[in-house]
């Protein structure tokens, strides 16, 4: 059988060191593109995974999907990947320990159930302490199932997760960069077989890695007022209104003028605006905004805070 590199899943060759799988000895773990990136951060070329392939090959099979997505990564597109899916599947939610405290998990579930429709079971993990980490396989003993697809997002935390449940010389490469895992990866845990499928990628408006809690900040905005995520992404208000970030840049500022804007919303009371990547805004009163970035939702508040 072919031998597979650890990292990126693709069959290791020692024949052409161009293509994908090169390494110069066959009895290496990793292919000499991702020995580089585990050990040097280099990544050199950036390979374009095949979404569509991914869903169509695990349709296909027999088992059960463990889909990862982190807390401020949920959004439609994020969602419409889980849902697409059509063998027996659980919505992850990974890093949760970047969640605020005092947010209580059966609200999260409820608020998945109503707002994205997610009648599948919710589960979640930690970065650092691997919560709930091991109840999948007491997940997969309960269904009476022996092989599992753990997909996801990326830079969602799949690979970390897999590496807490199986044996640290068989461990997978964790990296930072996009599209790490070019394909299927076959792990054995005791009876059960993983396998480690690549990232999905999507629209995301940041490449910043979430990896603590996010503060929420709130502010009172005036008539007439702007403010500027990340000096790229502005909102403006034409009437007083109060809103709260939960966002994973620090850079936000507020300009007393309108500017050029493309795309008007009205906002309703106790909403969200979505920003991929960056996370949300929750807008606590009705009125009409302005916006400068297309990609754009707005949903049911999910924060629960009192202004």
């Amino acid at each position: 059988m072919n031998k597979k590199c650890m990292g990126c899943g693709v069959v290791l060759q020692n024949t052409e060191e161009n293509s994908l799988g090169y390494t110069p000895d066959i009895n290496n773990k990793y292919c000499q593109r991702c020995f580089r990136l585990k050990n040097y951060g280099e990544l050199k070329r950036n390979d374009i995974v095949n979404t569509k392939e991914i869903i169509n090959k695990v349709n296909k099979s027999l088992g059960i999907a463990f889909f990862l997505i982190d807390y401020l990564n949920i959004n439609k597109e994020t969602i419409s990947y889980f849902k697409s899916l059509k063998i027996e599947k659980v919505l992850v939610l990974s890093k949760c320990d970047t969640l605020r405290k005092e947010m209580k998990k059966s609200k999260i579930i409820n608020w998945l159930r109503d707002v994205y429709n997610i009648s599948e079971d919710v589960l979640f993990i930690s970065n650092k302490s691997n919560y709930e980490s091991s109840n999948i396989i007491e997940y997969l003993k309960k269904k009476k199932i022996n092989t599992a697809f753990i997909m996801g997002i990326t830079n969602a935390g799949k690979s970390t997760f897999i590496n807490s449940l199986i044996d640290k010389r068989k461990e997978v490469l964790v990296s930072d960069r996009e599209n790490t895992t070019l394909d299927f990866i076959k792990l054995k845990v005791g009876d059960y077989t993983l396998y480690d499928t690549p990232g999905f990628s999507y629209t995301n408006l940041s490449k910043k890695i979430i990896k603590k809690e996010i503060k929420p900040i709130s502010y009172v905005i005036k008539e007439n007022t702007s403010i500027v995520i990340n000096n790229s992404f502005k909102i403006y208000f034409k009437d007083k209104n109060k809103v709260v970030l939960y966002l994973n840049i620090p850079i936000v500022k507020k300009e007393y003028k309108k500017g050029e804007l493309n795309y008007k919303e009205v906002v309703l009371d106790n909403r969200d605006i979505v920003l991929p990547g960056l996370g949300f805004i929750n807008i606590k009163d009705k009125g009409e905004i302005e916006t400068n970035f297309e990609i754009f939702e707005i949903r049911k508040d999910i924060s629960g805070d009192e202004f």
